[in-house]
């Protein structure tokens, strides 16, 4: 009778071991890295609030704006390293934009129009500091001098995609 109480609880316990061993679990579901800020920034922008040494200019949800042709501006980082640029005042500008190793500065390089002009006092170069984090639908960036453009102040451009 000892033996069989024996046996009969090593059964169960094995019987148990087995039903919670691990081979049974499913295997986790691995997390899909983050996306990369070159990737999240690899996107076509328009101004969704623009501030010219922290006084708002334009604000897409405002009914009027001091700088109304905000509303035409337009980022395309979406065929790297090209970019095309249209700012507020019409002009179109084509280029090649690089992201720093440090995912914080974003320069925009050999900007010209079709007819070989530059963007107002800058060389062709437009280099903006990037805040924060870019989302896949945000990204906020200040430039990091003064443009002639924007009455010689620092801009910060807050963008939207789409």
């Amino acid at each position: 009778m000892k033996n069989t109480f024996r046996v009969f609880i090593s059964v169960l316990c094995l019987a148990f071991l087995a039903a919670c061993s691990k081979s049974s679990d499913p295997a986790p579901t691995p997390t899909p890295p983050a996306p990369s800020v070159s990737d999240l920034i690899k996107k076509v922008w328009s101004a969704s609030n623009i501030q010219w040494d922290g006084n708002v200019q334009y604000d897409k949800t405002a009914t009027s704006n001091l700088v109304a042709g905000y509303a035409q501006f337009k980022l395309d980082l979406s065929s790297a390293p090209a970019v095309s640029l249209t700012e507020y005042d019409g002009n179109k500008f084509s280029g090649t934009y690089s992201l720093s190793s440090d995912n914080k500065t974003l320069t925009l390089s050999s900007l010209k129009t079709s007819d070989g002009t530059e963007p107002t006092g800058t060389g062709g170069t437009l280099t903006f500091t990037i805040s924060g984090v870019p989302t896949a639908s945000t990204l906020v960036m200040e430039s990091t001098t003064a443009y002639v453009k924007a009455s010689n102040k620092k801009i910060r451009l807050s963008l939207v995609n789409p």
